[in-house]
């Protein structure tokens, strides 16, 4: 099992490191399991949830503030654990390492492993394509690789940080609670798109909100 501190220790321990380091990390697909060694833990609910859990449907339903939670989970479900089912090409490197760079370049390290995870899940999902340059190159799924503009990263360090978080997201004996809670879809906090209303919010982390869906109707991020 393995903890996001440890990616964000390692990130800022490396310093002025990290451009040798995410070379190696890109030239040899190697991942550094190292990383992220412990389990992801769960934001402490507020006392009063757990008088809630246990009272039963004896008492009237809980107030507003039973789902307020630290990391602004709104949907409320015991995680499950994201183990990686197989290993990535170099290729799925790259096209992962793009996706978090410019889906999330200016969020947290946990906000890039929100991108990243919901990227692998719907690739584990058999409603979009199986690899992950699939995914992130499907038609208008993610919106920086369908708004005209170039898809090459122009910021360095920000890229390689991208790399980085990839080559730990997609080691082979990556274990981890998904904080994500199974996301498939996720969108800005400063958009509001029409889908959003028909699927069940999930988790906040920096400006994402993310979803998975209550009907097996795909749509666009």
């Amino acid at each position: 099992m393995k903890k996001l501190d440890d990616i964000v220790l390692a990130l800022t321990f490396i310093g002025i490191f990290a451009i040798g380091i995410a070379t190696y990390a890109v030239l040899n697909v190697t991942t550094r399991p190292e990383m992220i060694t412990d389990a992801l833990e769960l934001p402490v609910r507020k006392s009063e949830v757990i008088m809630w859990d246990i009272i039963g449907d004896e008492f009237p339903p809980p107030p507003a503030w039973y789902t307020d939670y630290e990391s602004e989970v709104v949907y409320y479900d015991e995680p499950g654990i994201f183990t990686n089912q197989r290993s990535y090409s170099k290729e799925e490197h790259v096209c992962m390492a793009k996706n978090i760079y410019f889906e999330a370049r200016n969020e947290s390290i946990q906000g890039q492993i929100l991108v990243a995870l919901v990227t692998i899940q719907r690739v584990e999902d058999p409603r979009w394509p199986n690899d992950i340059c699939g995914v992130v190159y499907d038609n208008k799924q993610f919106s920086w690789y369908s708004d005209g503009l170039s898809d090459n990263p122009k910021h360095k360090r920000k890229f390689i940080q991208s790399l980085l978080v990839t080559s730990a997201i997609l080691s082979p004996d990556t274990s981890m609670e998904d904080f994500t809670h199974n996301a498939t879809h996720y969108h800005a906090d400063y958009v509001n798109p029409k889908w959003a209303k028909h699927m069940i919010r999930l988790v906040k982390v920096d400006t994402h909100i993310a979803y998975r869906e209550e009907t097996e109707t795909r749509v666009s991020l």
